[in-house]
């Protein structure tokens, strides 16, 4: 994979935690229901948590001379997660947010199979290991909500 792909793949996963972040500040607004106080706590949580993500990433790609994704037309254009649809229904939301780890996990994974083994490959590794665990913990958490 050469610099520019991998600066693209980046850029996607930036597109992707964009959105995600989104789906965490809007579902924080809108849950509602018996686990809605709890839900809001770990909204929250996970909300700082992935827009910490967009700000490494997005560091990783300056550092590589690109140019990251900064405008919310670049992030809907260019995201592979659906727009967040599930307003009031936790279930749906939870699914929503399972579904989308789920899928950024894959990419991350593809990601790092494409990527040389360099220095950069090195950096993304790093920056991305915290990415995967937070996703996981998402992923996992989900499903215990959903029990």
């Amino acid at each position: 994979m050469d610099k520019e792909d991998r600066i693209l793949q980046l850029n996607r996963l930036l597109a992707n935690l964009f959105v995600l972040y989104i789906k965490f500040h809007r579902y924080n607004w809108y849950v509602k229901g018996e686990q809605a106080i709890a839900l809001k706590g770990w909204f929250e949580q996970y909300s700082c948590q992935v827009k910490q993500h967009v700000d490494e990433v997005a560091e990783l790609i300056l550092l590589m001379d690109g140019q990251p994704f900064a405008t919310m037309e670049k992030y809907v254009k260019e995201t592979t997660l659906q727009e967040a649809t599930a307003d009031d229904e936790t279930i749906e939301m939870l699914n929503q947010l399972k579904a989308d780890a789920s899928l950024i996990l894959q990419e991350v994974n593809g990601l790092l199979k494409a990527s040389e083994k360099d220095y950069v490959h090195r950096v993304i590794v790093q920056t991305i290991t915290t990415l995967e665990k937070t996703l996981l913990h998402i992923r996992y958490e989900c499903k215990q909500y959903l029990k």
